[in-house]
């Protein structure tokens, strides 16, 4: 006597079975060889991203320094134009 499930017999959905799970593990080999390099692609994408951003905070930190020296030496040419001015006052009024 052999047993019947939905119109087939035990040793049928064996065989179903085991073609399922060979079809799905063809699958997922195959998505795993598409998506791994994607994956990869993706992590170098990202790392790029971040050293660029990090590249982009350093270069607007040396940006804020060299404009601060900037207003300094601005400050300091103001200074040595007052005292020139002050002395030619002091030179040509004699």
């Amino acid at each position: 006597m052999h047993h019947q499930f939905l119109g087939l017999f035990i040793d049928e959905w064996a065989s179903l079975v085991a073609i399922g799970g060979g079809l799905g593990t063809t699958i997922a080999l195959i998505m795993r060889a598409v998506l791994q390099p994607l994956k990869q692609s993706i992590d170098r994408l990202d790392s790029t991203i971040n050293m660029l951003g990090n590249n982009s905070r350093e270069t607007n930190r040396r940006v804020e320094r060299l404009e601060d020296r900037f207003e300094e030496h601005i400050g300091d040419a103001k200074v040595r134009n007052q005292r020139i001015t002050a002395l030619e006052k002091e030179v040509y009024k004699k």
